[in-house]
């Protein structure tokens, strides 16, 4: 395994996330998803975070700041790949 700089990925789009008092990059992404139920469909926007796995440790109904807006962590978060990257849904406030 080499070592590699993650910081890189979230120079040019990551912003400033803060929980607890740890400060972190993040790469946020708010995308709009079509949900089917039975025979309705609902437009949703999601919010997901991604960050470096070992940066922070969060949990599910944890108060973070993303870009200076208020969120709560909605699920535990999940690896991406080998485990580098972490993603967790987030709730705006």
């Amino acid at each position: 395994m080499f070592a590699e700089d993650l910081d890189v990925f979230l120079a040019d789009f990551g912003v400033d996330c803060v929980s607890e008092g740890t400060t972190f990059r993040g790469l946020l992404d708010e995308a709009d998803r079509l949900l089917q139920m039975q025979r309705v469909s609902i437009s949703a926007r999601e919010y997901d975070l991604t960050f470096v796995t070992g940066a922070v440790t969060l949990r599910r109904e944890q108060a973070l700041t993303v870009a200076g807006r208020a969120y709560t962590v909605r699920q535990a978060p999940q690896q991406i790949d080998d485990g580098a990257f972490s993603t967790v849904l987030i709730t705006p406030v």
